[in-house]
């Protein structure tokens, strides 16, 4: 029963955390130009041997497509964001279990090592991103970057908390528990 409260509770978490990063990006969207003009970018066109009639429907043209891979890039930047905080809601929620365990020490060690996957999930979401980026970057090359470097950003330091303050203080006392076990062993 408590392990279903505490899954449910994650769960609550990450839907918050998803909601309010949606809630503050859209509303930047909306509100700040700044923020905006990262989605939207400049794209130029050629204008050698056009009509003006071509270069007003080339421009609305490219305005389209602008304002669509705007959209998009604003969207998968969201979708990387929430899976970032998912991923750092799950491992702290992973490494938490493993904290509160009653298991043997050398078990809980042993799960430790095992879950490294889960400190790792930020990184391979901003991976995820910086993938996406490229191919965003065929319909508009500002936001892009912007993808690349803010998920790889974000899933490198959320890894680096993750190690820092789950990862090391447990292991540390796992290891200084397992040491006091054999210590106790040996004078038997």
């Amino acid at each position: 029963m408590k392990k279903s409260s505490r899954i449910l509770g994650l769960a609550v978490i990450c839907t918050v955390i998803a909601v309010l990063i949606i809630l503050a990006l859209s509303y930047l969207y909306r509100t700040n130009d700044f923020f905006r003009s990262l989605f939207e970018g400049n794209v130029t066109t050629s204008t050698q041997h056009a009509t003006e009639n071509d270069i007003h429907e080339a421009a609305k043209t490219v305005e389209s497509i602008n304002r669509t891979a705007a959209h998009l890039s604003f969207f998968i930047l969201i979708f990387i964001l929430i899976l970032q905080a998912f991923a750092f809601v799950t491992a702290a929620g992973v490494f938490s279990g493993l904290k509160h365990s009653t298991e043997p020490v050398p078990v809980r060690l042993k799960k430790l090592d095992n879950a490294d996957l889960f400190l790792d999930l930020p990184l391979y979401f901003g991976l995820l991103g910086t993938v996406a980026s490229f191919i965003v970057m065929s319909f508009n090359p500002n936001i892009s970057r912007l993808i690349a470097y803010s998920s790889t950003l974000v899933g490198i330091i959320f890894s680096v908390i993750l190690r820092l303050t789950l990862q090391y203080p447990l292991k540390q006392s796992l290891i200084c528990a397992a040491a006091e076990l054999n210590e106790k062993e040996s004078e038997k």
